[in-house]
């Protein structure tokens, strides 16, 4: 009697430690741990604003390898910028040729703000993983392992690259709610969507907010991307 509950006992934990083990969070992150451990990936982010625009800085490229280096490319203002940056060092090339950082966010106003959005900037491999921790619940529907996004992740996105002008209040952000949905191909993490949905007020000005934003993986393990020397020189 005591061998035949030991061996039900046995096999229910077993089924238990699997369950947990393919979870649907479990499923994102093993995704992107095999993302991370691939020597390089590239990726495109693409942003659709309510009103079919692509947002402030466009659609960005980006490169990363697995020592740390991350490669960005996007356009402000229709000026073409490329940045270099692993962890908080980082350069920056617009109109003037390659800037440390530092040097960037001493020019004060929107430079400021970028340079603080840069710093904080996660390839996906990383930034899928926290984006777990910031849902309510995963399920899997329609080939995709979808959620509701907690409150507060949904006011902290919306608010991310956001530019405050000086002695302004922080934003206030009513209405928050967002979703996510990741797409995992052959094991590994192949491509994620966030919509934020909320009305943001800075200042006197009012904004209903309805964003999404698309991440899609491409050329993992195949990816090309080097330091050039003169950025080297510049990062700090």
């Amino acid at each position: 009697m005591k061998k035949t509950l030991l061996l039900g006992f046995i096999g229910l934990l077993a089924h238990t430690l699997c369950a947990a083990e393919s979870s649907p969070k479990n499923k994102v992150t093993d995704a992107a741990k095999q993302l991370a451990d691939k020597a390089n990936y590239s990726w495109t982010t693409s942003t659709k604003e309510a009103d079919g625009s692509s947002g402030r800085m466009g659609a960005i490229e980006g490169k990363a390898d697995k020592a740390g280096l991350t490669y960005l490319t996007f356009t402000i203002s229709d000026v073409p910028v490329e940045v270099y940056m692993n962890g908080q060092k980082g350069t920056a090339k617009a109109l003037e040729g390659w800037q440390s950082f530092d040097d960037v966010a001493q020019q004060g106003g929107g430079q400021a703000a970028i340079v603080k959005y840069l710093r904080s900037y996660k390839a996906p491999a990383a930034e899928s993983v926290g984006l777990t921790e910031k849902v309510k619940e995963l399920k899997e529907t329609e080939g995709a392992l979808s959620g509701d996004l907690k409150e507060e992740a949904v006011k902290e996105l919306l608010l991310r690259g956001g530019r405050r002008r000086e002695g302004q209040d922080a934003p206030k952000i009513e209405n928050a709610k967002g979703t996510i949905k990741f797409w995992v191909k052959d094991g590994g993490l192949a491509k994620y969507e966030i919509n934020l949905q909320g009305k943001v007020t800075a200042g006197d000005r009012e904004n209903d907010v309805n964003r999404t934003i698309t991440v899609e993986i491409k050329e993992a393990g195949t990816t090309k991307l080097e330091l050039p020397a003169e950025a080297k020189e510049k990062m700090a």
